[in-house]
Parts: structure tokens; C-alpha cells; sequence
């Protein structure tokens, strides 16, 4: 059974260096949900949007501060940025352990209620 585990704010730079260390590499996936800003009449409604980054395998997850931008960046590619995602003013990250204790997703909440969801394969 899969565990979920709230990552507390003051550990986001420390795991997520931990999390670059060790997946770094990895074939991964984003599923977005948040506003649409396709169809501004829909303001409010979600839109999910998956993008799958099997041609650029993961790079790193950096936190960014308040101070130094409020944001959680996502960047894949081969040994420089082909892909990168920002997830502006996060307020909630959650890890998604397999039952082995390795880490299947990273979900992360931004103060808007999008929510990114980081895939690990």
C-alpha cells in the first residue's frame, strides 16, 4: 500500500536536494490541474494537462524561497534544461512512497489550488 507524506516548509530545500541527488535521471511525467488560462470564460473551472518528458529524463527540483522567488521549479532534460515548470507560491508538498519506500510522485499545491503532480518511473 502507498504511503503519503507531507513534507513540512522549513525541509522543501533539503529534500528536494535529496530527491534531485537520487532521481536524477529517471524517466518522469507532470499532471497539472489548475486554472485554465485557455478559456478565460472559464475561470474557476480546472483543467488537467499531462505531459509526459520521456525524450528529457529528470534534471532536479529546486525550492525557491520567498525571498528568492516563492516558487518549486521542475527541470528535466540531459545535461542542460530542455523542460522546466514552475510551480509559483507552493503551500503544500506531499511525497507518494511505493510500500519498498521509494518515491513514486512529489505532489505540490500551489495558494491558487493548482495542484502539480511530478511522476517518477
Amino acid at each position: 500500500m502507498n504511503t503519503r507524506e507531507r513534507i513540512s516548509q522549513e525541509l522543501w530545500s533539503d529534500y528536494l536536494d535529496w530527491v534531485t541527488a537520487k532521481y536524477r535521471g529517471r524517466h518522469v511525467s507532470l499532471d497539472v490541474v489548475g486554472q485554465s488560462s485557455e478559456c478565460p470564460e472559464t475561470t474557476g473551472e480546472l483543467a488537467p494537462v499531462f505531459v509526459n518528458l520521456s525524450d528529457a529524463p529528470f534534471l532536479s527540483v529546486e525550492y525557491e524561497p520567498l525571498n528568492k522567488g516563492d516558487a518549486i521549479v521542475i527541470s528535466a532534460g540531459e545535461n542542460e534544461v530542455s523542460y522546466e515548470h514552475a510551480v509559483e507560491a507552493p503551500v503544500e508538498l506531499t511525497a507518494n512512497l511505493a510500500p519498498d519506500g521509494r518515491l513514486d510522485s512529489l505532489e505540490i499545491l500551489d495558494r491558487n489550488g493548482a495542484r502539480t503532480k511530478l511522476n517518477f518511473f
